[in-house]
Order: C-alpha cells, then structure tokens, then sequence
C-alpha cells in the first residue's frame, strides 16, 4: 500500500472490497443482448414495486404502469422514469427511493453541486462493482486503455481534478446535513480511482496550506485555498521527454484527464501567454471527464469551454491531434458512461450508448420520444447498477440532439449517439423544477 493509500484509508474508509481496485483491469465485455437487458430490466422492476413504498404508490400510478409479464425493447418508453433532481439532499428522497435495507448500502454517491444542494444516491457493493466495469469499459473502448501499458510501461495520468482524500473531506462538507455523510463520496472519485493502480496518476487541484488558511479566516471556508499545480505538470512533462520515464516507473503515454475547465484555464492563464508548446505527438492523448463545459463544475465557475477552441489548444500547445481527444458523459444519478470522440463534422464530442443502458430523448414539452436529428430531454435507462436505488429509468436536465437511435454514423460504434446542447435551465421559460415538480 502507497503512503496515498495508507493516508485516505487511515482517515476515510472505501467501504469496498480492495479486488475492486483492479478487478477489471483485464478487461473483457460482457454480453448484454436485447434479450438480457429486457429480462434483467423487469427484474429491477419488480423489486422497486416490492421494496420502495414511493415507486408502487406514487409513481407506478403517475404513469399508469402495470408490471407485465415479459418487457421488450418496444415497451422501454412507457416504463415510469424519475427526474434526477429527486435526488437532492434538500428533498432528503434519497432514502425513500432505496429497494434494499438501508445495511446493504455500502456508500452514498455524491455530485459536486455548486448550488450547496447536490444530488445524493445509494449504492449497494454490487452497483460499485458495475460503475468499475463500466468505467473500464470506457476506458478500452476510447482510451485505448489496454494499450496503454506496453512490458514495463505505464501510463502517466494527470488529473485536473482534486486527489480522492480530497475529494472525500469535500463531499463530507458538501452533505454536512445528511445523516450518513460519514459514508458519502463524490461519484467522480470512483471513476478517477482505478488510474491509481494502473500507472501514476497525479491529481493537479492541490491545497495550498497559506492559502487555504488564509480562505478558511477571510471566507469560514476552504474555498480558495487550492492551486492548479501546473508547475510540477511541466517538470513531470520535461523529464518524460528527456527521460522516457517519472521516478522509477517507464512512460507509455501522457494523459491529460478530468475537467475541461481545469485545463482551459491552465491555456489561457499559463501556457499560451507564456508561449510553451511541447511535441507529444504519439504519445500525448486528452480524455475528459466530468462535464463543466458551461463553465460551472464543482467550487470552480469561470467562462464556458468553447469546444471547437478547447480541441485547436491541445493540438497547438501538445501537438495532440483531434482523434487522440475523447470525452466521457455521466452524471451521479444513473452508474453509465458515455465515451464520445471529436466530429470535425458537428465540431463537438458524439457519445455513445453503450450496451449496459438504453436512451430516450423525450420532447422537452410533450415528454414524447424524439427522432433522429432532434432534441430533447435525455432519459438512461439500465438494470445494471441500480440495485440501491429505483434509478433504472433516469431522465436528466440535459438537452441532447439525437444523432442515431443504433449506429456512430462516423466510427460505427453500435448504439444510440448523441451530443450535449445545453442546461433546461438556459431554455426561456423553462426551469427543472417547472418540468418535474409533477412527480414527487
């Protein structure tokens, strides 16, 4: 166990077992046919009805849903879906909405709000076990993950992002209200986490004890006391080139991951005005995650990411061609994610479904599923990860333009595809509340 490892498990606890830590590294797909995924959603199904008093007597009725005796692909848009904003702690839903005994809850997953009300979701071990694979999967299928380790060579990740520890005394903070913020971390930790393990990932965001200090008397926060250790990403950087190597551990790739607004920030405050290029061509590759393209994520509000821009910067500053530069769309409420890549063609990052979950775009003012070419609300729906909570069927604030309903028309990745627009709340007239208030 590293000094990291000993520091986070001595003063918080994963409350997972430690074969999560590496158990997929070695990744291998699992088959999720129609067949399965309808069966397995039904099961899900039943146990909501039988186990959440909220999901039989408010909204089964809401929707006029009877369990039927075998579920389709056909039969997806009718099944009743929640609004993610159930999940906010001011509602204290999160409990209402679990489907096993509250022992089997192994951790609460946490967004990182910045409106002090950020959505809270139980989870089982199983569903932590699902979010790795699914993260992995992720990762093979646009990172290149598995080539990414070649003999002796490991990855060296850095990530516009604060480290776990971090993370986990800030999420406690976050939820300081709920009863059980002892066992709550940010949902972003699990995904950052098995990059720990599987080459050296060096976390940027890092607090600053003067500044911190100085924050907590002039703010009764931390808020301000963190620094985006560009410097040290340099040095790092520099002896990798001269070396081929950081410390004692030999370097296959660079990868600049986490928050797009992190590393805008870091171009046009350090790199541009200081004129410093590196040449990381074949080596170099950019994989976001986390959203914050509109210029909110977390404790940081700047000015939005043009995406167009955000791709041009990488290839002038690191020589990383577009293709080598991906992004992943989750959000805390559902275990999915989406991995997209660079369409020169919509200047913007396609995401793709993946087998474990299905989409439906609903039309933002009838709730009726949309065509090809069309926006609306998105819908994530899957049974796999939702052993907790009755999040089988999610339907989140994001509005989306449908690309495909089943294949990439660019790298033909099979499933549904879609791109991110924007908020529901940046629609005239429209707020989430005004839309979902209907079904608590």
């Amino acid at each position: 166990m590293n000094t990291r490892d000993k520091i986070f498990t001595g003063f918080f606890k994963d409350f997972l077992p430690n074969e999560l830590k590496t158990k997929y590294f070695d990744f291998k797909a699992r088959e999720y046919s129609d067949k399965k995924f309808c069966k397995d959603l039904l099961t899900q199904i039943k146990l909501s009805y039988k186990h959440c008093k909220y999901y039989h007597k408010k909204l089964s009725k809401k929707f006029n849903f009877l369990i039927p005796e075998q579920l389709n692909m056909d039969d997806l848009d009718a099944i009743p879906y929640i609004p993610s904003n159930i999940y906010k702690k001011s509602g204290m839903m999160s409990i209402k909405l679990l489907k096993v005994p509250l022992e089997k809850i192994a951790l609460f997953s946490c967004s990182s709000s910045t409106s002090g009300n950020p959505s809270i979701v139980p989870r089982t071990t199983e569903d932590f076990d699902q979010i790795q694979y699914n993260s992995i999967k992720v990762f093979t299928e646009f990172f290149g993950w598995k080539n990414l380790r070649m003999g002796d060579k490991k990855p060296l990740v850095f990530n516009f992002s604060p480290g776990r520890f971090l993370m986990a005394m800030m999420a406690r903070k976050n939820v300081s209200e709920f009863p059980y913020k002892d066992k709550t971390r940010y949902f972003t930790a699990c995904m950052n986490k098995p990059w720990e393990y599987f080459g050296h990932e060096e976390y940027l965001v890092k607090p600053k004890l003067l500044k911190t200090l100085k924050a907590m008397i002039t703010t009764l926060s931390i808020k301000g006391g963190f620094v985006l250790d560009v410097t040290k990403m340099l040095k790092m950087i520099n002896k990798v080139i001269n070396k081929g190597s950081w410390k004692n551990m030999r370097v296959s790739n660079i990868i600049f991951g986490g928050s797009p607004l992190l590393m805008n920030n870091m171009f046009d405050n350090r790199l541009l005005k200081e004129k410093t290029f590196y040449d990381l061509d074949g080596i170099g590759f950019v994989g976001c995650g986390g959203g914050g393209w509109e210029g909110v994520k977390g404790e940081a509000k700047m000015d939005a990411v043009n995406k167009s821009e955000f791709v041009e910067k990488h290839e002038r500053v690191f020589n990383i061609k577009p293709k080598y530069i991906a992004d992943i769309y989750a959000f805390t409420e559902g275990p999915t994610l989406f991995g997209g890549h660079w369409s020169k063609k919509y200047q913007d990052f396609l995401l793709h479904c993946p087998d474990t979950s299905r989409i439906i775009v609903r039309d933002i003012n009838t709730f009726e599923p949309v065509n090809e070419g069309e926006d609306g609300l998105l819908e994530v729906i899957t049974p796999y990860g939702v052993n907790g909570s009755i999040n089988q069927a999610v339907i989140v604030d994001d509005i989306v333009e449908l690309i495909s309903k089943n294949i990439c028309p660019e790298c033909g990745y099979k499933g549904s595809v879609f791109r991110v627009l924007g908020r529901v709340k940046n629609v005239q007239g429209k707020s989430c509340s005004s839309l979902f208030n209907w079904v608590y």
